[in-house]
């Protein structure tokens, strides 16, 4: 049997799939920081490993989808992130993983691949014009239409969690100020919460404030992250008239907290834009490594 592996590289977590005669054969999940140990080779290897590992015996590997945060060449397979993927960055990635593992390797945006596998099997769905929303590390964005993700020239992917939605004092990583990405990301929010809940680890951040919602401060500052994240929104909403906006990411478990926010937001920027079907992603934190196997599948029927 032949299968295809998927893998979402972020700034946080890499996850890992296996896919094969129609379902999902295996998965694991690491932190992105223990690959990048090592020189770029090391790397490379790095993630071979983990690929080969959840192979199932007695299958055939025969292609590797991988996405990552952006921005990224497509093209040359590339990732150009020192902000966010410093341990990957700069190097031909997906070149030197192919030469590894002797099967093609396709690099793409990880808003891109999670779009890719919320619309195959997720909740994008029948959706024609889907948009896709990553809130995580970063902000990743995808528009999708007919199945086909929207590029500029050259392949490139629009970086939109760098448009400005509010003036700020301090700058992005970028060196604009208000970017989307520096007031929206899931780092955002939990910069929001940990004032209010000291001695909770980052990584517990927003699960902790869940189970506390009730109070008014928490309550308040899950509206006010909804609104910042309306304000991307109703611009995305308002250039593309998506049928369907999907939220993803480490932040979309908690969709519901945030999601009053959001629709106050939309409301008053475009009543258009709040007529769009918003709904949270199905496919969890996975997403991103599925539609990784889709994309690579697809590349593997149509080279």
């Amino acid at each position: 049997m032949q299968v295809v592996a998927g893998v979402d590289l972020g700034g946080t977590g890499c996850r890992f799939v296996i896919y094969g005669d129609g379902q999902l054969l295996a998965a694991t999940k690491t932190l992105t920081r223990q690959l990048a140990e090592g020189s770029e080779a090391t790397r490379i290897a790095n993630l071979a490993r983990t690929i080969r590992a959840i192979v199932p015996s007695g299958a055939e590997l025969a292609g590797v989808g991988l996405g990552a945060s952006g921005p990224v060449d497509c093209v040359q397979g590339v990732i150009h992130n020192p902000d966010t993927l410093p341990g990957f960055s700069g190097f031909p990635i997906g070149a030197g993983l192919a030469r590894g593992l002797g099967v093609p390797v396709v690099l793409d945006n990880d808003a891109v691949v999670a779009a890719i596998g919320e619309q195959r099997m997720g909740a994008g769905k029948s959706a024609r014009r889907m948009l896709m929303i990553t809130l995580g590390t970063g902000i990743g964005v995808a528009f999708v239409v007919d199945g086909s993700p929207f590029r500029g020239p050259g392949g490139l992917h629009p970086e939109a969690g760098h448009i400005p939605i509010l003036d700020s004092a301090q700058p992005c990583y970028c060196g604009a100020f208000g970017c989307w990405e520096q007031l929206a990301s899931r780092a955002a929010l939990q910069d929001r919460l940990r004032p209010h809940l000291p001695g909770v680890a980052d990584l517990h951040l927003i699960a902790e404030a869940t189970s506390q919602s009730d109070k008014p401060a928490i309550g308040q500052i899950f509206m006010d992250y909804g609104r910042l994240v309306g304000r991307g929104l109703s611009v995305h909403h308002a250039l593309y008239m998506p049928e369907r906006t999907i939220i993803g990411g480490s932040v979309a478990p908690y969709f519901e907290l945030f999601r009053p926010g959001i629709m106050a937001q939309l409301t008053i920027a475009n009543k258009l834009a709040a007529c769009v079907e918003l709904l949270p992603a199905t496919l969890g934190d996975e997403a991103g490594a599925i539609g990784a196997a889709f994309m690579v599948e697809r590349y593997l029927d149509h080279p």
